[in-house]
């Protein structure tokens, strides 16, 4: 009796454990959430949206190098100091231009880089529905060929095949009209 017990002792330990560890994890990290003051998160938040204007595609909390140091530390100075987003975001855009917001402003000019992406989506999605409509038409198309073809007497056929054979067998162009045919002027 005593072996069974073990046996589901040994079964049942590492899911407790996974368990335990799993609820520490939980518990850590909302505490560190909450212990991260409110100005600092605040900077984070900012320093995403302001580009260092030395690299490329960065923004200055990515970025390592002096000037995007140099910028996180205004970014805390000027929130210290009871500054909101929209001041230090200009603060910045008056020294660097409007290129250092990683996000641009909905205003002017800068409208286009909001309004013409979901337009070019609505457009791609557009043409990619009118292709599948077209692609659908020669499968339809083809019957309707079949059936023109299969109206064609067998009179019209043997003159289609004369003409073929005459224009192989002898080396006539394919404008060159036929015996009993008529030119485009009238004439036969």
């Amino acid at each position: 009796m005593s072996m069974s017990f073990s046996r589901a002792t040994n079964r049942t330990g590492p899911g407790i454990f996974a368990l335990l560890f799993a609820l520490m994890v939980v518990a850590t990290s909302c505490n560190l959430r909450s212990e991260v003051p409110a100005l600092e998160l605040r900077a984070t938040e900012l320093n995403k949206a302001i580009m260092c204007p030395i690299c490329p595609g960065e923004s200055i909390d990515q970025a390592q190098n002096t000037l995007a140091l140099q910028m996180r530390g205004i970014v805390r100075d000027k929130l210290a100091d009871g500054e909101t987003e929209d001041q230090i975001k200009q603060f910045f855009v008056e020294r660097y231009g409007p290129s250092v917001l990683l996000e641009p402003p909905r205003r002017g000019f800068s409208l286009t880089a909001w309004v013409v992406p979901p337009l070019a989506v609505a457009a791609g999605i557009g043409l990619f529905l009118l292709a599948l409509r077209v692609m659908k038409r020669p499968a339809q198309g083809r019957d309707g060929i079949d059936a023109a073809r299969e109206s064609v007497s067998d009179d019209g056929l043997e003159r289609y095949y004369a003409r073929i054979e005459s224009v192989v067998g002898e080396g006539l162009s394919p404008q060159t009209p036929l015996a009993g045919e008529r030119d485009d002027d009238g004439g036969g």
